[in-house]
């Protein structure tokens, strides 16, 4: 069996996942660790951010390890973007600020997310199945809204999920439904 309907072009076997507007937390949580020791810049004194910049040639091993960071947690990053997505960050020369343009691109502004998690939860309330849907249709789009919310940062309960899917069933499965 071919594996290039596997791999995306110019991709391998262990290329990491694309990045886009759906990424979820767990993603974001593992790339930041890289990305947080990165952009790290040997000075003659470590201490003082003004100290003059180390020449390459008088990098100890331990500094040359720390400046590598920052290019893998680059690259990381680029193997993971669509091309529209790099070329929204081809200007930022290090991974922190490829990440952060990414964070503010997909998620903005507080503001912008506040009113995401508003417009998530006007969905939440307003769900119902809709006519002529099977029930996995149905559970597929409810659960499509709940983990944007959980994205965003509002995690509905099990308890309050169960309750919302009960009462969005049409009343022919009323009687199939037991409390």
């Amino acid at each position: 069996m071919s594996k290039a309907k596997y791999i995306a072009e110019g991709g391998s076997s262990n290329r990491p996942p694309y990045f886009d507007d759906e990424c979820d937390m767990a993603k974001k949580v593992g790339m930041w660790r890289i990305i947080t020791d990165g952009d790290f810049i040997p000075r003659i004194d470590q201490n003082d951010a003004t100290s003059a910049e180390k020449k390459e040639s008088d990098w100890t091993a331990d500094e040359k390890s720390k400046v590598l960071l920052n290019s893998k947690a680059q690259l990381f990053l680029s193997c993971a973007l669509s091309r529209e997505e790099s070329e929204r960050v081809d200007e930022c020369d290090t991974a922190k600020k490829v990440w952060d343009t990414l964070r503010t691109h997909h998620e903005g502004t507080s503001h912008v997310k506040e009113t995401r998690i508003d417009i998530g939860i006007r969905k939440f309330e307003l769900f119902e199945m809709n006519e002529g849907e099977t029930i996995d249709e149905m559970y597929s789009r409810f659960t499509t809204i709940v983990n944007e919310m959980r994205s965003l940062g509002k995690a509905y309960s099990v308890q309050d999920r169960v309750r919302k899917i009960m009462r969005c069933l049409p009343i022919i499965w009323r009687p199939m439904v037991t409390l």
